[in-house]
């Protein structure tokens, strides 16, 4: 995969969605965020741990505690539209502090912590939230990595007759 045709997309849960937004060595190439780095980094590695069933460690929990100790964004009901709406200004604390709550409740949860996956494309390392029925989903988009993956088996399938 070049780095031209890179295309960060939301693949089902805030904080994974967030995680996937760049990071050091081999994550650097989803970079779109200048920082902090901190929380990115904690939730990934926490988010591999999951993957790999294991227990994060207690120093990247310590860092989304942190961050999940600010006050969280404000919503209020807006009486003419009855959408809700996030009230005005919006602190780039509140923005983290919501990033944090959400990969905490991920960890916290175990059928949540059973559905975080890894793209199984060769071309995309991305982690994702399996929000499927059956909980079988293996590619962080369906309509883009997964739809390459059912063409390179079509192609090879045409190419072995």
């Amino acid at each position: 995969m070049t780095h031209s045709n890179l295309r960060w997309r939301f693949v089902g849960r805030l904080c994974l969605d967030f995680a996937m937004t760049g990071g050091r060595g081999e994550w650097a190439r989803f970079e779109r965020l200048s920082r902090p780095a901190d929380l990115r980094e904690a939730i990934q590695r926490i988010a591999f741990a999951l993957l790999a069933r294991q227990r994060p460690a207690p120093e990247h929990v310590a860092v989304i505690n942190t961050f999940a100790a600010a006050p969280p964004l404000v919503r209020a009901l807006d009486p003419a539209t009855q959408m809700l709406q996030i009230t005005r200004p919006v602190r780039v604390e509140a923005l983290l502090s919501e990033l944090a709550r959400d990969a905490l409740a991920l960890a916290a949860d175990p059928d949540a912590r059973d559905r975080v996956r890894q793209c199984e494309s060769p071309d995309c390392a991305l982690l994702f939230f399996d929000d499927s029925r059956p909980g079988k989903r293996r590619w962080c988009s369906p309509g883009r990595c997964g739809d390459r993956a059912r063409a390179r088996a079509y192609r090879a399938r045409k190419a072995s007759r």
